[in-house]
């Protein structure tokens, strides 16, 4: 993939990485679930994929920190803020890859 490319592979990965996690920030997970790659939705059911978002209800936000684009693969790295409890604020990093299958690009599902 050409440097264009990547560049343009980026912004659409951006694009819809963050649209995917504000549709699990705001508990649309049926929604959100569209996002995940054919060969995902074939190993993940709609309901496993909602126990596994069911974790949000102590989630702040759900920031981009880098998009890193190769060929029909991205990494995406994502800052999540969340509460524990009496404990506010805290922060982890989510990595996910995307993937271009059949000129969309698709969340490939973690384990």
């Amino acid at each position: 993939m050409e440097k264009g490319a990547d560049d343009e592979a980026r912004r659409i990965v951006s694009e819809r990485a963050q649209q995917r996690w504000d549709l699990v920030m705001k508990g649309q997970f049926e929604r959100a679930y569209e996002y995940l790659s054919p060969a995902s939705r074939s190993t993940l059911s709609v309901e496993a994929f909602r126990r596994q978002s069911a974790a949000g209800r102590w989630w702040r936000s759900m920031k981009q920190e880098k998009v890193d684009c190769r060929d029909d693969t991205c990494q995406v790295t994502m800052l999540l803020e969340y509460d524990l409890f009496e404990i506010k604020g805290l922060k982890t990093a989510i990595h996910e890859t995307w993937i271009k299958d059949a000129g969309t690009w698709w969340l490939v599902a973690s384990k």
